[in-house]
């Protein structure tokens, strides 16, 4: 029998590495306009001050998220606010946890935040199965992913049906992850 559509709402918070990504944005903004200052005046200032505001913002909106599962696939909206394109559920092959370990995030995600990246494709051993799946590894050493990851950890790995798949660091990711597997299941 088929489950009714999920209609989950998860969230995505910024890691101690996401929030160093944060700080730095502000820091350099903030050295760059007293240099700015001294030197160009007020009009300049005040340009580069709205510019590093405004890039400080958006490092921060690519990793507070709040996306929500349904019947559609996967809806993110950056800073919690912002929607971008779903992530279309006809797309989604399987659903599974991987824990990609902090002395290999960085090379295994290709960064941090909301992106498209090349991924490295995970060993058996990194992957749990959700419900009564089976886990899925892909045959290609590194495939391209949309990424919304904040640090190491554990994240819900979708295997798309195409060349796309799709990789989220949840706050709760077995909720998530068991949301995923409802809608892929309510779908066929």
């Amino acid at each position: 029998m088929r489950p009714d559509p999920p209609f989950y709402v998860g969230r995505t918070r910024p890691s101690s590495i996401g929030w160093t990504r944060i700080g730095i944005t502000a820091l350099s903004g903030i050295v760059l306009v007293v240099l700015m200052h001294q030197r160009a005046g007020l009009p300049g200032t005040v340009l580069l001050s709205v510019l590093f505001a405004a890039l400080t913002l958006w490092t921060w909106m690519g990793q507070w998220t709040r996306f929500i599962v349904d019947e559609h696939g996967v809806t993110v909206s950056l800073g919690g606010f912002l929607p971008r394109r779903p992530w279309p559920l006809e797309d989604f092959r399987t659903v599974q946890l991987r824990t990609v370990p902090s002395s290999q995030a960085g090379v295994t995600l290709g960064g941090y935040g909301w992106r498209r990246s090349t991924v490295i494709t995970p060993r058996p051993d990194e992957l749990t199965p959700v419900g009564r799946r089976k886990i899925y590894t892909l045959s290609e050493p590194r495939a391209r992913y949309q990424v919304l990851a904040t640090g190491p950890g554990t994240m819900v790995e979708i295997i798309g049906r195409g060349s796309r798949h799709y990789l989220i660091q949840p706050v709760d990711p077995q909720a998530a992850a068991e949301a995923v597997d409802q809608a892929i299941r309510a779908r066929r």
